[in-house]
């Protein structure tokens, strides 16, 4: 992407392709007014975590509610999780799956001889409550969701530039009294891996949708390059980092 300029100004930045940030920008791009860039360190925008994901994702069973799914996750998590983070997902998460990936994108989730949703169960899950597709249900969910960023005219793709720094006034102003000022972020710093340059990307937002960290261990199953990038520029950058 040599015919880039040095400095990209747009709406929304997204770092990161993968389920996180392809569907906030695919939900951005209903405002038309937006600009909405998305940047990935890969060369092909299917490369994430997501893309390796073999399990299912969590639909509603038919026997099932948000309480009986909040208290399996309360359960699963050992009364550490975040309970607002719990009631999204069990009162919203089955509706936009049903809406989003099974309607409108089409994920081709299998199908039981009945011809209906199969749904199995997994982990720490009381019920059946599991869409899956075969083994490579992140694989489907990641290529529908590619085809749809592709498709929209005010999202902007960016392959093969990895982030380098959040773009943070109180650290990176030639004002030596901003570190003064409340922490903002206005885009991030961005490394094109073809023509070894930094970009310059300013935003009004930024969203870090980068994956984990799990290349910190020794034996994982996450991609080569989930290094937890995004963690670090977010701790540079003073976020609070939390499990």
């Amino acid at each position: 992407m040599a015919d880039l300029p040095l400095v990209i100004e747009t709406d929304v930045l997204i770092i990161g392709c993968g389920v996180g940030g392809a569907s906030a920008a695919l939900e951005l791009a209903k405002n038309r007014d937006l600009r909405i860039t998305i940047v990935t360190k890969m060369e092909e925008p299917l490369e994430s975590n997501t893309y390796y994901a073999q399990g299912g994702i969590i639909y509603r069973g038919d026997e099932d509610s948000p309480d009986q799914l909040a208290r399996d996750l309360v359960r699963a998590g050992d009364g550490m999780n975040s309970l607002r983070a719990v009631e999204i997902l069990s009162v919203e998460g089955p509706r936009l799956v049903r809406e989003l990936l099974v309607g409108k994108y089409g994920v081709p989730f299998t199908l039981n001889a009945e011809h209906q949703l199969e749904l199995t169960r997994e982990a720490a899950h009381s019920t059946s409550r599991i869409l899956h597709v075969n083994d490579a249900t992140g694989r489907a969910i990641q290529e529908k969701l590619v085809e749809a960023l592709r498709a929209e005219t005010n999202i902007q793709l960016i392959t093969t530039h990895m982030a380098v720094d959040l773009l943070t006034p109180a650290h990176h102003s030639r004002n030596r009294l901003a570190v003064y000022e409340p922490i903002s972020c206005v885009g991030a710093y961005v490394f094109d891996e073809e023509t070894r340059v930094v970009r310059t990307v300013l935003a009004k937002c930024t969203v870090l949708a980068t994956g984990g960290l799990g290349q910190v261990f020794l034996h994982t199953t996450n991609p080569d390059r989930a290094r937890g990038e995004g963690l670090a520029m977010a701790q540079r950058a003073g976020a609070r980092i939390i499990n």
